[in-house]
């Protein structure tokens, strides 16, 4: 693997030319306690060793790494200097980066629980509408008549946020962690269910009368023939149906959670606290970037038979 010069050049002097802007003093209503500029200078070095795993690992994106890399560099220079040194905005509601970093040291406990709590719910309603969901777009999708009559009913139920069913979900179910499950699954699965009846049905007519001259058993037929063809579609689907888990979740949890990364964004912009909502907006936008890493790599694997030339 061949490493561009140039790039570790114009990255290591970014990284020194924000190093040095970190230690000059922060306006006198942006200082931050003893520790801050430590924990953010921290933060800097964990995105420029992932950068450089980033580097080793992907081989044939080494230009898009350093692209990433140099807009977050880029935006964490321009927040430092432009609020924490020069402080041009309010700094009631726009606090430095020491200031919103050093949150993560102070409620790391909080945060984390809070992490652990909305990634349970997020899971356990996501997995349960690709139980549900899949099996039963297969089955509809391969029978005709079934899908002439649950298509339609599913385009137009489906566009109905899920979140007008929390009202009833609260009261109906016995704690709010399960009405956010129902809720969640009920956002995921539409877009689950119509992704893969799209795909199923629209499987080349030749692959499946190829299959059918073997004699295939139908269940057969489903797993070996119309679910791998369909599973382009399916992850179509269930990519969309992540995303709209994540925002579910957080406004679930903004209405009548008492834990969550969602509620501790919603407690604290009660209290004003604004470094505390920017460092959960944070902790949720990398949690975000995790979890859609993690599924773009199963996705790859799973698809690892598809030819896809990228741009």
């Amino acid at each position: 693997m061949k490493i561009d010069l140039e790039n570790l050049l114009v990255t290591g002097i970014f990284v020194a030319l924000l190093l040095l802007v970190v230690l000059v003093p922060n306006a006198a209503n942006q200082t931050v306690h003893e520790g801050g500029n430590g924990i953010f200078l921290g933060v800097v070095a964990v995105i420029l060793i992932i950068y450089i795993i980033g580097l080793f690992a992907g081989k044939d994106d080494i230009q898009k790494t350093t692209d990433i890399f140099l807009i977050m560099g880029v935006l964490l220079l321009a927040w430092e200097i432009f609020i924490g040194k020069l402080s041009l905005l309010d700094p009631f509601l726009f606090p430095s980066p020491e200031k919103v970093f050093a949150v993560f040291a102070e409620d790391y406990n909080i945060m984390i629980s809070g992490l652990i709590s909305s990634f349970a719910i997020l899971m356990s309603g996501y997995i349960l509408a690709v139980v549900v969901a899949v099996p039963l777009a297969l089955l509809i999708g391969w029978r005709k008549r079934a899908f002439d009559v649950a298509y339609p009913i599913a385009k137009a139920v489906s566009p109905i946020p899920p979140t007008v069913y929390l009202p009833y979900a609260i009261v109906l179910l016995p704690t709010f962690s399960s009405a956010s499950v129902f809720v969640i699954f009920i956002g995921a699965f539409w877009p689950l269910f119509v992704g893969t009846v799209h795909g199923v049905f629209n499987i080349d007519r030749r692959i499946l009368n190829s299959a059918r001259t073997l004699g295939l058993k139908e269940r057969v037929m489903l797993s070996k023939i119309v679910l791998p063809a369909a599973l382009p579609s399916v992850f179509s689907g269930a990519t969309i149906a992540l995303i709209l888990s994540f925002i579910t979740l957080t406004v679930a949890e903004m209405i009548a959670a008492t834990s969550g990364l969602g509620w501790y964004i919603e407690y604290q912009h009660q209290y004003a606290n604004y470094d505390k909502v920017i460092a959960g907006m944070i902790l949720m936008g990398a949690t975000v970037v995790v979890v859609m890493w993690f599924f773009d790599r199963i996705q790859k694997h799973c698809l690892r038979w598809q030819s896809v030339e990228g741009p």
